[in-house]
């Protein structure tokens, strides 16, 4: 990411309860009002995934915030405007002394002082510059690098030949999923607000909508069921055997990518996967996007949960397919991808007599690129009914669907944002 990153340093202005911004460039920078950007929660044409009922959900959904100051009189999309970096990667989250004896949301978001997810939040503001106009970029949910990294505007015109209806001079994000499921996130990026300004015509204040209403990645789930014959009487403790799953691995799928703004017409902006810039090695447009492996398994050392209990159930007799996850979220967040042709599921699984402990216990391997599904969309849920064989210790069937992630898409009016 050397290539990309090697203009960082002009994202980082901080202008946090500023008083004056520096100079960027040799340029004069402009002059901070009194005025706090915010955005709006009770806005009508706010949108977003779910609907928000307590102070604490609000409070831990904070996002990211970057923003381009423009002269009176320019806009951003020009090419070789004098667009000038404001802000960088700013935390903007919901104020409040009080995150549990708040019930209505009469506020803004703004920017906050870093917090945890129960207590008050404090306002750590950005001013609105004097004149001029502001053109933002923000994601969700707010991460200070790792996972979910802003990068630089590429400036390098090969790079941008490879990012269709790229808007010049935006910021990239580089998305890469932890492979500590329980950090994973649910990312969410709006569309560039382009060259918004500080008051309409009559003076109020602007409040700035967000639409953070398409989830970005791909919900991956399993569920599992099994095939064969076990001793399953309850009555007798020392024959009575269960199918139990301790991991699942998924391996070798797409583990970083680039997600880019874009306009194709004027004032017509989205936000899209890039294929083929690699985060691995941007400047060389045969690198291939970087791999990783994902591994599900019990944070107790035990079998993975599956609903009620930790047996599989058996499909032949009547049994109803597992969800089997031990995350927190019960969802796994990935890449959207074309599958890899080395893409593999990997299942380890014991068979477990309750009296005697495991008597059988087994790794089988399934290639995902082979199955009904070789392409995991964005905002969709993917999920993999898997059986197991256990008299041949193997992968007899696996069926897979892909269904709307809940809510995907529609906006949500009133109080009802973000996620």
């Amino acid at each position: 990411m050397t290539t990309l990153r090697a203009y960082s340093l002009v994202l980082l202005l901080l202008a946090a309860a500023c008083t004056k911004v520096p100079e960027v460039g040799g340029v004069a920078a402009p002059v901070p009002s009194g005025e706090p950007i915010a955005f709006g929660v009770q806005e009508e044409v706010t949108k977003g995934q779910a609907p928000i009922t307590t102070k604490a959900a609000l409070a831990a959904q904070d996002f990211g915030v970057s923003a381009w100051y423009m002269p009176e009189g320019e806009t951003f999309d020009v090419p070789g405007g004098t667009a000038t970096p404001y802000i960088g990667n700013h935390r903007f989250g919901y104020v409040t002394p009080d995150l549990d004896g708040e019930t209505t949301f009469p506020n803004a978001w703004q920017g906050v002082a870093a917090h945890g997810t129960a207590g008050a939040v404090t306002a750590n503001p950005v001013m609105w510059p004097l004149d001029g106009t502001l053109t933002f970029f923000c994601y969700a949910p707010y991460r200070d690098g790792e996972d979910i990294v802003l990068e630089p505007a590429v400036t390098n015109a090969g790079i941008r030949s490879r990012l269709p209806g790229y808007l010049v001079g935006s910021p990239l994000i580089c998305v890469t999923p932890s492979t500590t499921i329980a950090n994973q996130a649910d990312f969410l990026c709006a569309p560039p607000l382009l060259d918004q300004r500080r008051a309409d015509d009559a003076g109020n204040p602007t409040i700035i909508p967000l639409d953070f209403s398409r989830h970005r990645m791909t919900q991956v789930e399993f569920w599992l069921a099994y095939k064969g014959t076990l001793q399953n009487d309850p009555s007798q403790t020392q024959t009575f055997e269960q199918a139990r799953v301790s991991s699942i691995e998924i391996q070798n799928v797409v583990g970083s990518k680039y997600m880019y703004f874009t306009e194709m017409a004027p004032y017509i902006t989205g936000n899209t996967w890039s294929e083929t810039v690699s985060p691995a090695d941007p400047a060389n447009s045969t690198a291939a996007l970087p791999k990783a492996t994902y591994l599900l398994s019990s944070t107790t050392g035990g079998e993975l949960k599956t609903g009620l209990d930790a047996s599989l159930e058996d499909i032949e007799h009547g049994g109803a397919y597992r969800f089997i996850n031990d995350t927190p979220a019960g969802r796994l967040y990935l890449l959207p991808q074309t599958l890899p042709a080395d893409a593999r599921l990997v299942v380890n699984y014991a068979i477990l007599n309750l009296y005697a402990g495991t008597r059988v216990s087994e790794v089988v391997s399934w290639d995902l690129s082979s199955g009904q599904v070789t392409e995991w969309p964005e905002g969709k849920v993917v999920r993999y009914y898997i059986i197991l064989n256990l008299p041949e210790r193997g992968v007899v069937g696996v069926k897979t669907m892909i269904i709307p992630w809940e809510d995907a898409g529609v906006p949500y009016y009133e109080q009802e944002l973000l996620y």
